[in-house]
């Protein structure tokens, strides 16, 4: 049996909290996804591992390529950003089938730098983070600096914070540009850069 996975850390943007209210996942241009979505535009079903809910998603190709049809499925999955969705396809002889799965990370804290500073993009869980003090010594501040629109045409002011570790800022460290996840776990903080995608495809025995 024949198995392709491709994972996607979701983002605030494909989960419809960025403004815009649209649900979907965004597909780099170079990533082949053809071994999961063979054909373009056709509707595809699949069973949730876990639920064993069915819901049918396609694949786009416009000026982005997207995975679309995921808005409810989201929404039953309360998902947040730095939470993994994860898309299968198992080819065994004839047999053709379809899975997907979320992973949810909720021992993260998720933010996204910008000029003003960071952007809390997990603040349900900020209250976890503000203050910490690990056993090794390390420190923990989440520091609220001000409140402003994004953009002129922002609906509303958004909060931005400094994130100091050990007493020191990490705006401008290399590993917290753009999306960064902050974790506290065996006596250390980690500061981690988000990724995007992974792919892993392989081969199984059939069971008799």
């Amino acid at each position: 049996m024949k198995v392709v996975q491709v994972v996607k850390k979701l983002n605030n943007t494909e989960l419809g909290k960025g403004g815009t209210h649209d649900t979907y996942v965004l597909v780099p241009s170079e990533l082949d996804i053809t071994d999961v979505f063979v054909k373009l535009d056709e509707m595809v079903m699949f069973t949730d591992k876990d639920t064993r809910e069915t819901l049918e998603i396609r694949s786009t190709y416009g000026r982005e390529k997207r995975i679309v049809g995921l808005g409810q499925y989201y929404r039953n999955h309360d998902l947040s950003a730095g939470d993994e969705i994860v898309f299968e396809r198992r080819v065994s002889g004839k047999k053709i089938e379809h899975f997907i799965c979320v992973r949810k990370n909720e021992d993260a804290l998720v933010i996204q730098r910008y000029k003003k500073g960071f952007e809390i993009l997990t603040p349900n869980r900020l209250g976890r983070f503000e203050n910490v003090t690990t056993e090794s010594g390390e420190s923990l501040q989440v520091k609220f600096l001000t409140s402003e629109k994004k953009r002129n045409d922002s609906p509303e002011a958004t909060r931005f914070y400094d994130v100091i570790v050990s007493g020191k800022s990490i705006l401008n460290a290399p590993k917290a540009k753009g999306l960064s996840e902050i974790r506290v776990r065996g006596g250390k903080i980690e500061v981690t850069p988000f990724y995007g995608w992974k792919k892993y495809v392989f081969e199984t025995e059939e069971s008799e």
